[in-house]
């Protein structure tokens, strides 16, 4: 019996009436949602807690300063990706935090004039010296060109004059412990050597204090948020989200949600780092030896990229894809991991770039933290970020087409005289449903092997709920070519 909605069972008037529904077209997907988030720290209490949609560069910058952290990554953000709409929540900086600060001093005597340069904060800034030029005045010639530059602007750093008269010390416009990822480097390009001179750069460092990122996370209510971009690098902050994604990962609210973070670290920093996060396939860890960028540069570029690729293609690896606001930035040839680091890393669990001789940079291969079955701590091997994308948009997509294509069947048992009645359901109709759902993730290439894994699928009706239907369903990703082996033999 057809179940009508509108037009009543019992009708006397003469006339052709007709319900228009809605109704997923044939061999047509939801399409899954995509909403990223930055969650970053802030020196005002008053911004702390709440959550901005839809935000602008500018309107950034007017909340949080233009050279703020949370500005810096939004502006990242928004460039590399510049049609994905993204929402901000700060957290409050402890009371009591201080900034970082480092300084570049000055010995020796330039034999000639010429043109020398630092890098601050990733970026550039150059000055000229004169043959006999004293240390002083070289220090206050960087100032001048300093403070002609937008460097504060761009990065929040501020310079003055240290006490010896012949350095700089370059602070950090905000507290925290985040702060000391500020770098801060003389440039190793030859024309920027002026024979004589000498600069002794410290390192910034000082910076102190962690924000407690638990007011973001209740900000975030029950939003749905795919992509999370975590500038609080510490380990309790991103344990604190990486416990949130997996609880949202669960299938009774079913809102994946993904974590990425930047970090600055060598190889044994790295992994020490990732150990803490052993299986979190929510989390993607993004280190770099030395690098210009900041952390949160490091952490805005990758996450803008991953969100929409992975929305776009979750079977898709992210290989070759540029950070283009990561140009330039990267570390000195010498300082970035070597080929047998990076293969270190990836088996670890983190995620490596390439930085090509023109200073481009591009992902090599985005994996997740995950390194360990989370039920029985054994290996699980590398876990590509397309591994729990796919899964996560499969599932959406299931959900998605039996909410829409029986949320009002009736449930009969396979073999019932009713099975093929209009408005009945059976657990053998809902397998063939699946098997035909697959064929279209599989043409999607999500996934492989469809003429295997679909007949596997087991649809049973509950035993002691009539109103249920359990399901055991089986799918194998699709793979990616990560590794062409080669043997090649020469006849001679």
């Amino acid at each position: 019996m057809m179940d009508f909605e509108q037009i009543p069972g019992t009708l006397h008037v003469p006339g052709s009436y007709t319900e228009i529904r809605d109704v997923p077209a044939p061999g047509t997907l939801t399409g899954m949602p995509l909403k990223p988030v930055i969650v970053g720290q802030t020196g005002n209490a008053a911004l702390a807690g709440r959550l901005y949609q839809n935000v602008t560069v500018q309107q950034v910058e007017g909340l949080f300063g233009t050279g703020s952290i949370m500005a810096q990554a939004v502006r990242g953000f928004t460039t590399e990706e510049s049609t994905l709409s993204v929402d901000v929540v700060a957290v409050a900086i402890p009371k009591d935090a201080k900034p970082a600060s480092g300084s570049v001093a000055f010995t020796g005597t330039p034999q000639r004039a010429g043109t020398v340069a630092v890098y601050l904060g990733g970026q550039r800034v150059s000055w000229s010296v004169q043959a006999s030029d004293s240390p002083q005045s070289v220090a206050n010639g960087l100032l001048a060109a300093i403070n002609a530059s937008t460097l504060t602007q761009n990065t929040g750093l501020t310079a003055a004059i240290g006490s010896d008269q012949a350095s700089v010390v370059l602070t950090a416009g905000e507290g925290g412990a985040l702060t000391n990822d500020i770098d801060i480097r003389a440039s190793s390009a030859l024309s920027d050597q002026v024979p004589g001179l000498t600069m002794n750069v410290t390192a910034m460092n000082g910076g102190t204090g962690t924000p407690d990122v638990t007011p973001a996370i209740l900000a975030l209510g029950d939003v749905w948020y795919t992509d999370v971009v975590l500038l609080q690098n510490d380990t309790a902050a991103v344990q604190a989200f990486v416990t949130e994604a997996r609880r949202r990962g669960n299938a009774m609210i079913a809102k994946d949600m993904r974590v990425v973070v930047g970090l600055r670290a060598s190889l044994g920093q790295a992994l020490a780092y990732q150990q803490q996060f052993m299986t979190a396939e929510e989390l993607v860890i993004f280190p770099w030896e030395s690098p210009r960028a900041s952390t949160w540069q490091m952490a805005a570029a990758v996450g803008a990229v991953v969100a929409q690729s992975l929305n776009t293609d979750p079977s898709r690896q992210l290989r070759g894809l540029p950070l283009n606001t990561l140009s330039g930035l990267g570390p000195e040839h010498g300082d970035d991991y070597t080929f047998a680091q990076r293969n270190v890393l990836l088996g670890n669990g983190c995620s490596t770039v390439t930085v090509n001789a023109d200073g481009t940079v591009a992902i090599q291969r985005l994996v997740t933290a995950r390194v360990q079955q989370p039920d029985t701590g054994t290996a699980s091997g590398v876990w590509d970020a397309t591994l729990p994308a796919i899964g996560a948009r499969v599932r959406y997509e299931w959900n998605q087409y039996v909410e829409a294509t029986y949320a009002r069947s009736k449930l009969a048992d396979d073999g019932s005289p009713l099975s093929n009645q209009d408005g009945v359901v059976t657990p053998k109709t809902l397998k063939a449903s699946w098997i035909s759902q697959c064929l279209l993730y599989g043409q999607q290439g999500w996934i492989d092997d469809v003429a295997t894994t679909g007949p596997q699928a087991v649809f049973e009706r509950d035993v002691t709920d009539r109103n249920r239907v359990n399901t055991s369903l089986v799918i194998k990703p699709m793979g990616s070519l990560m590794v062409v082996a080669n043997i090649l033999k020469m006849e001679v």
